[in-house]
């Protein structure tokens, strides 16, 4: 059998993208191998949401390129949204590429692998307006990202996504349950429904539906225990999908809601469509619907034209939020984005000072955060080992928190258990286990 060996840069969706690519490959008798050099074919699923991620892609693909010259029959592709954005560059870099496809043309992976036999294939256009209604084949596992929407229409000046991924396009609820229906048949405690802008899920629709809708149905599934959904857009966060936070017994009390820049003047220039005083609007009703909520945020520090003024407004927001959880990442010109062409470009060193300020004001709030969860039990659904010590067990919390326990002795896999958080530590959390009979199972009132 053909071996194909996959790498991939990026989001959850291009986890989710690698795993399709794996089942349609399968399905032509290719399996999978976890090292190059056994492969006979190479796919390296990619990223171009910042620079860094492009030359990650860049660097791998020269350290290849002596592979190829020892075996030059071996095919290597590059897919996902820099081959999209980007095809003419890889081919001038990387000229022992042999395979440059976009997102759009996944579904037609194993067609372009045989065209490659016979001479270099690029493939990229539009993203299809047709729904989608192949899932690939998924193998046996505890957690699974599941892709429910996929484009966006926002078109925020810094982002090259609608590029990439095209306009919003929903999967229809039935292909939806019926996925996560056949995870829940392999053993899938916990679902991730994804999207570029997640919560605009369901209005293209006929007729149009919304991610709260499908979040009940996703609840109804057995042996489906914990239901996420990732990322939203605080435009479109609806007092329903907050309701939904609180009343659907499955979904978690974990969300993550960027808000980019805490300044309104950064805010109109990236076209985010909210205002700073909306956005702490939002995160109020969460609070009061929601009490024990965990909150994760994107922010740009140095997007063009931030001030110093401008970026303590985003300061501020981060201790008035006390997010669980922050990214932040310096602003990255993005070829044809407006912003890229924006005056008031922002010195890198500035935007190294800003990165390293806001990053120890978030890992202050975080760790003010964990030390709440210290001496309280929590249900805890186990997935593997420590990576630190193999004989702890370790798992997620429903607010997301990584916990590392002795499991004492039990092949506690797959089960949700109740773990008494004993120490907050910077990254994760150490507890005990606590009497495994009559354990709390998932109550809405737990992390």
């Amino acid at each position: 059998m053909p071996r194909v060996h996959l790498i991939t840069y990026g989001c959850q969706m291009n986890e989710y993208d690698s795993e399709r690519v794996a089942g349609l490959l399968e399905q032509h008798d290719y399996c999978l191998t976890d090292t190059p050099e056994d492969a006979d074919l190479i796919l390296l699923n990619t990223c171009a949401i910042r620079e860094k991620a492009e030359e990650k892609v860049f660097s791998r693909l020269g350290a290849l390129k002596t592979l190829k010259r020892l075996r030059p029959e071996v095919l290597i592709g590059v897919m996902g949204c820099m081959a999209q954005l980007a095809p003419r560059r890889i081919q001038e870099r990387a000229p022992h590429v042999d395979l440059v496809f976009g997102s759009p043309a996944i579904a037609r992976v194993a067609e372009l692998v045989e065209r490659a036999r016979r001479g270099p294939v690029v493939e990229t256009g539009e993203a299809p307006l047709l729904k989608l209604t192949a899932r690939p084949a998924r193998r046996d596992t505890l957690r699974a990202f599941v892709t429910v929407m996929e484009g966006c229409e926002k078109f925020c000046t810094f982002c090259v996504v609608p590029r990439t991924r095209g306009r919003e396009r929903s999967h229809s609820p039935d292909v939806v349950v019926a996925e996560i229906r056949d995870l829940a048949a392999h053993g899938c405690r916990e679902v991730t429904l994804l999207g570029q802008t997640v919560n605009a899920y369901g209005r293209d629709l006929t007729p149009p539906t919304d991610l709260a809708d499908l979040l009940e149905r996703v609840d109804a599934i057995p042996g489906i225990e914990r239901v996420r959904f990732t990322t939203s857009n605080p435009y479109n966060l609806t007092p329903r999908l907050i309701h939904a936070l609180r009343d659907v017994p499955k979904v978690v009390e974990h969300l993550h809601l960027p808000v980019q820049s805490g300044s309104d003047r950064v805010l109109a220039r990236m076209n985010r469509g909210y205002t700073r005083a909306r956005y702490l609007d939002l995160i109020a009703a969460l609070r009061e619907a929601v009490p024990e909520i965990a909150l994760s945020t994107d922010l740009i520090v140095g997007f063009p034209g931030e001030t110093d003024d401008d970026f303590e407004e985003t300061v501020e927001v981060v201790e008035r939020v006390a997010y669980d959880n922050v990214f932040a990442f310096r602003y990255s010109a993005r070829p044809g984005t407006p912003a890229a062409a924006m005056p008031e470009q922002v010195a890198d060193e500035v935007k190294a000072r800003r990165n390293a300020r806001i990053l120890e004001v978030a890992g202050r709030v975080a760790a003010e955060r964990s030390r709440r969860l210290e001496g309280r039990v929590l249900p805890v659904l186990v997935d593997g080992t420590s990576r630190r010590n193999a004989r702890e067990a370790t798992g997620r919390t429903r607010c997301n928190r990584v916990v590392n326990f002795d499991p004492q002795g039990r092949d506690l896999h797959g089960e949700v258990v109740p773990v008494r958080i004993a120490e907050a530590l910077p990254h994760s959390l150490r507890g005990q286990l606590a009497a495994v009979a009559g354990a709390p199972g998932e109550a809405r009132t737990s992390a």
